[in-house]
């Protein structure tokens, strides 16, 4: 275990945001083959978005930024910028949008930079890693008392067939979920006197949208540097407080409807998209759950270690590509009420996804359990073993072969029932070490 925390009282928080727009040009991120493209102009604003939450004297960030992939040395890179030191932040979570019209420079690893990220360059890198500490520390900044609210929906049928399909297979479902975190400031007067209450009229301090889709709707050959679909619904919902994007379990799904075939008319599709998700986030905020004021919140991770990496199939070098993959994985979860929300670091199945929440939904009395992609670092594809024995799109992504499916299927289970259960035990428990991995 790496880190502990449990505590249960009011919170605290605060949201900041800082311009992710390359400093100068740079390569494009996102899709085999184009990373030798360097991005021409941009076609809308890119952010890092942070919310701080405090407890006491504990403080835990969530950070997004509009980027395809986290590069393996970025948090560390963060950590050691003295605006995250400025922070007092002991925890964090580190995700992207996932957006595959991304500005690219950032991963030093040749097969990154031949595939996917351009050629690697310390100057972009390290202006990722300073201004995402700049957010953390915007956010750290503008603390004040809150509640959480949550909620979610189910997207009809018709809705979800113009917004998001299985591009593995159009025949089989998307995920139709869409769940929403929103923090409530609390009037002064009332947080004076210790009568903490929060109600629709209060501010939003900042909102957690999690929805499963890959931003694919820009066309390589524009380059033209975008947050895609994520970027458009938060500048949407932005408005009225800050809003962070996260990534469900969406490696098989695709943004857009299939019969869009032909490319270039899916540009079009990225507000409309985003406008879509937008009303149905607010359909879901009428009617949202407004958790305890004395909030449990608890906070563990782990490091877990991997099964045998296998070579990408691709002749003579992939055996060196899979090289480059993880031998362990940073997981994470993050309890806020009756709210679980648990991390994976790469790109998982819709089925994947499922089974997880679903059997972490009957080991906890969690009232929303919530997986969240594409966090900390990059280990590839997750598939479950029956769907990597079927075969597919972007099974050769996957460096881990069948056995990482159920692996983490106990894992991610095991960890969040460690962190619902971290309260019970009753008092406030905060710890940080350097531990060993668990075994596989």
């Amino acid at each position: 275990m790496l880190a502990q925390h449990a505590g249960k009282g009011q919170i605290r928080a605060g949201a900041g945001r800082v311009g992710l727009d390359p400093p100068f040009p740079s390569p494009l991120a996102g899709y085999f083959g184009a990373s030798c493209f360097a991005l021409r102009e941009a076609r809308d604003p890119l952010y890092v978005r942070a919310v701080v939450i405090e407890q006491g004297d504990y403080r835990l960030a969530l950070v997004v930024a509009d980027r395809v992939f986290i590069p393996p040395a970025l948090r560390e890179a963060v950590e050691r910028d003295p605006a995250f030191e400025r922070s007092r932040v002991q925890a964090w979570i580190l995700s992207v949008t996932h957006t595959h019209s991304a500005p690219g420079g950032h991963v030093d690893a040749w097969p990154a930079e031949a595939f996917g990220t351009g050629t690697y360059d310390p100057l972009l890198f390290q202006d990722l890693a300073t201004r995402v500490a700049r957010a953390i520390e915007a956010a750290a900044s503008s603390l004040r008392p809150v509640q959480l609210e949550a909620g979610s929906a189910t997207l009809g049928a018709g809705f979800l067939r113009d917004v998001a399909f299985n591009r593995r297979d159009p025949d089989d479902a998307a995920d139709a979920g869409l769940d929403v975190l929103r923090l409530i400031a609390v009037a002064g007067e009332w947080a004076r006197h210790g009568q903490v209450t929060a109600v629709k009229s209060d501010p939003i301090v900042a909102r957690w949208v999690r929805f499963a889709a890959h931003p694919t709707l820009l066309p390589f050959y524009l380059r033209r540097s975008s947050g895609d679909y994520p970027g458009a619904l938060c500048r949407e919902l932005d408005e009225d407080g800050l809003t962070l994007f996260a990534s469900g379990a969406s490696g098989d799904i695709a943004a857009g409807a299939p019969e869009d075939t032909p490319v270039v008319g899916w540009e079009a599709r990225v507000e409309r998209i985003a406008r879509r998700l937008a009303g149905a986030v607010h359909r879901i905020e009428e009617s949202l759950a407004l958790e305890d004021r004395e909030l449990v919140v608890a906070h563990v991770a782990a490091r877990v270690r991997l099964p045998p990496r296998e070579p990408w199939r691709v002749p003579f070098a992939g055996r060196s590509i899979a090289s480059y993959y993880p031998e362990t994985a940073l997981l994470q979860c993050l309890r806020l009420g009756q709210v679980l929300v648990v991390t994976f670091p790469g790109e998982m199945g819709h089925e994947l996804g499922e089974r997880i929440r679903k059997g972490i939904q009957q080991a906890t009395a969690a009232r929303h359990v919530l997986l969240w992609t594409l966090t900390d670092q990059y280990l590839g594809y997750a598939f479950t073993k029956e769907s990597i024995e079927r075969g597919g799109k972007s099974q050769h992504l996957s460096a881990y072969g069948s056995e990482l499916g159920p692996l983490l299927e106990n894992r991610m289970q095991d960890l969040a029932v460690k962190c619902w259960t971290a309260a019970e035990a009753g008092g406030r428990v905060s710890t940080t070490a350097k531990a060993s991995t668990e075994s596989s």
